[in-house]
């Protein structure tokens, strides 16, 4: 290629990410959307370590197999694999060196953004060769999609054993982290990630442009439309089966539900994380029905995310569903919308409109949460009992995303609570202010 060509081409991106959590490929689109606005003529190559470049079936189990403790809630096995990390990155180190180096050459990229957490040096090992062979200045742009504080080892351990080459050619983009008592930024760095401040490129949230759009305005006071797509009309229906024995109705356009939400309802988002913990969900929603027989006379609807949309006996949606048509002494006035995956508009609209939101505290989450909430937070725990301590609470959350609860308690207010100690929350937050 000469050089005027080389000049006139767009400019080559190539996006890293991976379907070893939703966060992650929530954050690549973010970067994506944005690319787009400062850039409209970009050229974007996406690429999934999973999926694309460590084989279909190897990559599939890891994915399956996180995702189904994601589901059960199953603390210990979710810990185990994130332990697994650095076998994970010898074993596969040379495949993902020669993966990236071959897209590296193919493409001729521009710029590198990554936004997951395996493989780091063998992707700098890659950037480095082609720079050299290519006479370029390539960085890799390392996002940082979990917040950061001491406990996100699986992004800064790999980032702390690179050599000091490696460290020349990586840009760490974060936003500022949760620091212990005494601590300061450079200690933080330093011992985290073996770098100091000043070599930390700071950012706002990294957040989908549907959530920038809302970020930091009020909630309006004023009717609001939330519109839910659905796959088929057999989806249609069972929302509109569960919503209608409330007092909630919907205009139906083609395939997607038009819910108008008084200006003066209670709006209340069930979302733990992209493979929500079933049984959790489930409890959830018996507690808020309980709570709602005590409140008749409020409105209040309560938006729950099941995943994909199946009716299947054990399937989330249908046991959501079931929760709403068992009841015999339903209130009128609360309505339960479970719903199944949705674009990021949506999303970002529920979680502004929301009074309280119910999540996991993984690190996209907490970010377009900490962007767009005008509501309580809540963070889901696996812990059991009714009086679990703080620790206890801790302990029921996966590794990194514990202390992301800690970082949401304290730069938002945020409370950890379980299917059993959720309800004296809810009361406070939904019929005591003011």
């Amino acid at each position: 290629m000469n050089s005027s060509t080389e000049l006139s081409r767009p400019l080559k991106l190539l996006i890293i990410t991976s379907s070893g959590g939703g966060g992650l490929l929530q954050a690549a689109i973010a970067k994506e959307q944005q690319a787009k606005v400062d850039n409209p003529h970009i050229d974007i190559i996406k690429k999934d370590v999973l999926k694309d470049w460590v084989g279909k079936r190897f990559g599939q189990f890891c994915t399956s197999s996180y995702n189904k403790a994601q589901q059960k809630g199953d603390v210990k096995s979710i810990t185990f694999y994130c332990q697994s990390q650095r076998i994970f990155d010898v074993m596969c180190w040379p495949l993902i060196f020669v993966q990236t180096l071959n897209v590296l050459f193919r493409e001729n990229i521009d710029q590198v953004i990554d936004t997951q957490n395996l493989c780091t040096s063998a992707i700098l090992k890659a950037i480095r060769f082609f720079n050299y062979k290519k006479s370029k200045k390539i960085v890799l742009e390392k996002i940082i999609v979990d917040l950061p504080t001491n406990k996100a080892t699986h992004f800064f351990a790999p980032i702390k054993r690179l050599s000091k080459k490696d460290k020349t050619v990586l840009r760490l983009k974060t936003i500022p982290p949760l620091l212990e008592d005494h601590q300061t930024l450079d200690h933080f760095w330093q011992e985290n990630c073996g770098l100091s401040n000043h070599e930390i490129h700071y950012e706002d949230f990294n957040v989908r442009q549907s959530f920038k759009k809302l970020q930091s305005k009020p909630r309006q006071a004023t009717d609001q439309i939330i519109s839910l797509h659905c796959k088929d009309r057999l989806e249609m229906e069972a929302i509109l089966t569960a919503s209608q024995k409330g007092n909630m109705t919907a205009e139906m356009k083609d395939l997607t539900l038009c819910f108008t939400i008084p200006k003066n309802m209670k709006v209340i988002t069930i979302l733990l994380g992209s493979q929500p913990a079933n049984s959790a969900t489930v409890n959830y929603v018996k507690g808020f029905i309980e709570l709602a027989k005590n409140h008749k006379k409020e409105p209040i609807s309560l938006f729950v995310f099941c995943k994909e949309f199946n009716l299947h006996k054990n399937s989330l949606f249908k046991r959501v569903l079931q929760c709403v048509q068992d009841e015999k002494e339903y209130p009128s006035s609360f309505s339960v919308i479970p719903f199944s995956f949705q674009s990021d508009d949506v999303i970002a609209t529920l979680f502004h409109r929301s009074c309280l939101t119910c999540s996991r505290s993984g690190g996209q989450t907490a970010m377009e949460l900490m962007a767009v909430s005008t509501g309580e937070i809540w963070v889901h725990s696996e812990a059991k009992g009714k009086h679990p301590s703080q620790k206890e609470l801790l302990a029921g959350i996966p590794n990194w995303e514990s202390e992301s609860a800690v970082y949401l308690q304290k730069m938002m207010g945020a409370k950890i609570v379980t299917p059993d100690t959720f309800l004296p929350h809810a009361e406070k937050a939904l019929f005591k202010n003011p």
